[in-house]
């Protein structure tokens, strides 16, 4: 198997064309074609079915399509590495942060990079923690920095870096701001606008409106754009579920809605990365930055927000 074997594999699994794959790849259809042959011939199994209209991936081309596309970023970010090494040019480092993190830990994270390490090249993917996790798993990115998964599966090593309490907030003008603990009754009158997140977050959001007898918000819009969150929130008529250190730094007029039961959920920040994959050195010093940056951190200093009311705190 060589990494030719896998562009000539990836080009025709996802073009679905031995003609479309051998004009990104500048070969001849035949020498694809046999080069296509002779791997499965390796492999032992059919990859593609053929037919006029094109090729379709058998079930073990489907299998493989992930496998393979892992490889190649490894040999990707191997490839890099030996080129920092060669050209002395400080490293490269594709990792992940979760919206609170991009706005609490990660000015304070490069501004330690600067002073230490100004050739260091970084890539930096936003997204909610599900999809981080993801992207781990996929090799697209070495680690991330966001919520702790509650029961985190055996191929993943978390490291917990603080805490930070999510907070049903809304404009400091809404009509619940500034009053007692709000009966969650009343903040379904109101329209909900949430981040895109999934699994424990949102089963425990909905777990305490049913305990209470109530059907859950139904988000009139979803979305994981925490930039296309503001304006929804500067309307002074929505209300939303987000961490309380992404609003106090990145939502300027945004407070707390303290409400009765209490909907303070206290989770763990942490930095995720694959258990079997060793970082390299560039990794481990920007993981070990951010790690500092978040011994640094304050504490959260939200209007409304109470933690004498914690409702739950989830690792």
């Amino acid at each position: 198997m060589t990494p030719d074997d896998l562009r000539s594999f990836l080009a025709a699994y996802e073009s679905g064309s031995i003609q479309k794959a051998a004009g990104r790849l500048n070969l001849s259809q035949p020498t694809l074609s046999r080069r296509l042959r002779r791997f499965e011939d390796v492999l032992g199994v059919a990859l593609f079915e053929r037919s006029p209209s094109g090729l379709a991936p058998t079930v073990y081309g489907h299998a493989f399509a992930q496998r393979a596309r892992m490889i190649m970023t490894e040999m990707e970010l191997a490839g890099r590495e030996l080129l920092r090494i060669r050209d002395a040019v400080g490293g490269f480092v594709a990792f992940g942060v979760s919206p609170g993190v991009a706005v609490s830990l990660l000015p304070v994270a490069k501004r330690l990079l600067d002073a230490t390490s100004p050739d260091l090249r970084l890539t930096v993917v936003e997204d909610v923690s599900e999809g981080l996790i993801e992207q781990v798993r996929e090799r697209r990115i070495e680690f991330a920095v966001c919520t702790a998964p509650l029961h985190p599966d055996a191929d993943l090593l978390v490291e917990r870096l603080g805490e930070d309490p999510f907070v049903v907030a809304a404009s400091e003008r809404h009509p619940l701001a500034g009053r007692g603990p709000v009966p969650l009754a009343e903040t379904l009158d109101y329209p909900w606008a949430m981040p895109t997140f999934r699994g424990a977050v949102r089963q425990w959001l909905e777990s305490r409106f049913v305990g209470a007898g109530l059907a859950p918000p139904a988000a009139r819009i979803e979305t994981s754009s925490m930039l296309f969150l503001k304006p929804l929130l500067a309307d002074a008529r929505h209300l939303s579920y987000l961490p309380a250190r992404l609003a106090e730094a990145d939502y300027p007029g945004v407070v707390a809605i303290p409400c009765a039961p209490s909907m303070v959920l206290t989770r763990t920040i942490a930095s995720v990365r694959l258990a079997h994959r060793e970082p390299g050195p560039a990794a481990e010093l920007v993981a070990a930055t951010l790690a500092g940056a978040a011994g640094r951190l304050p504490a959260v200093r939200l209007a409304g927000l109470d933690e004498r009311a914690e409702a739950s705190r989830q690792a």
